[in-house]
């Protein structure tokens, strides 16, 4: 008849049992750790390069690298090997998610093999790379513009090729975090309470994007900065600006009649009018004071 082991003896069991997987564990690491310092350490370029390939298809890529990177400063010089080890080389810091170097030395295996027939899809998978690199939206752009520029260029001189397609969606996706950079810009300004530099950014984001999904929000965020603008300005100031924000409304009437913005408009319309016949008839006061004290 079986018995189950008791807490304590199934406790013991089970350390035993952990502890044995442990040693394993250590010992398998420590002979792969001593078998990979043994090839990093051979004279033998040929034995290094097997292995480097051998690591390469096993994805242990760390591996790969370094040992391709030793053997390309001399060994892989002027060899017909270069060209694939390079290939790889260059795949290993993709993998590794090292963007930056990867998109470095897939555009350095172009340099080095320009008549290769890889050098289409490295000249993709180097935009590729900028486009992995782009950060967030709220930080510096600068590779989310390489990104765009070197994948433009992908597609003018390769139209064709089976990475177009992906292309074009990626240098959408990048204009896309540049758009909301620049709407971030604009809205930051808004809330400040700078409604001129506004104005400028959200105009600028119509002249810069005039496809996009969001045009009307950003005509309406100008219409809007331009009333802000207008009550927060001096008096002798508002009339001009208020009839300015009376002709943005009336543009964005004229522009977009069936838009959901626009019911906001003409509220913003009917109070800048309605500012504008005060300060006229108070400007119309203060000539007739002055015509009577003149005469």
């Amino acid at each position: 008849m079986y018995i189950l082991p008791n807490k304590r003896n199934f406790a013991v069991f089970m350390n035993r049992d952990y502890r044995l997987l442990s040693i394993l564990f250590v010992f398998v690491f420590s002979s792969c750790a001593t078998k990979y310092s043994k090839v990093l350490k051979s004279t033998n370029n040929e034995y290094k390069l097997k292995m480097a390939d051998e690591y390469y298809k096993e994805k242990r890529y760390a591996h790969s690298q370094e040992l391709y990177q030793g053997l390309m400063t001399s060994y892989l010089r002027g060899k017909p090997e270069a060209e694939e080890a390079y290939y790889r080389y260059a795949y290993c810091a993709f993998y590794l998610k090292d963007y930056e170097a990867a998109g470095l030395a897939f555009q350095t295996f172009t340099d080095n093999f320009p008549n290769s027939d890889k050098v289409p899809e490295m000249a993709y998978m180097e935009g590729y790379c900028l486009f992995k690199n782009s950060p967030k939206v709220e930080l510096d752009q600068t590779s989310t513009q390489k990104a765009i520029s070197t994948l433009q260029v992908f597609l003018n001189t390769y139209p064709n090729d089976p990475h177009a397609a992906e292309a074009k969606n990626l240098i959408e996706e990048c204009n896309k975090k540049l758009e909301e950079k620049e709407y971030l810009a604009a809205q930051l300004y808004y809330d400040l309470g700078y409604f001129k530099s506004a104005h400028i950014y959200f105009d600028l984001l119509m002249s810069d994007y005039p496809n996009s999904e969001r045009s009307e929000e950003y005509m309406y965020k100008t219409v809007l900065s331009s009333f802000k603008y207008a009550s927060n300005s001096i008096e002798y100031l508002q009339i001009d600006r208020y009839q300015t924000a009376v002709d943005e409304c009336d543009n964005f009437s004229a522009q977009y009649p069936k838009s959901k913005f626009l019911p906001k408009v003409e509220v913003l319309r009917k109070s800048a009018q309605n500012e504008l016949t005060k300060l006229n008839i108070i400007k119309t006061k203060l000539q007739n004071e002055q015509i009577k004290k003149a005469s």
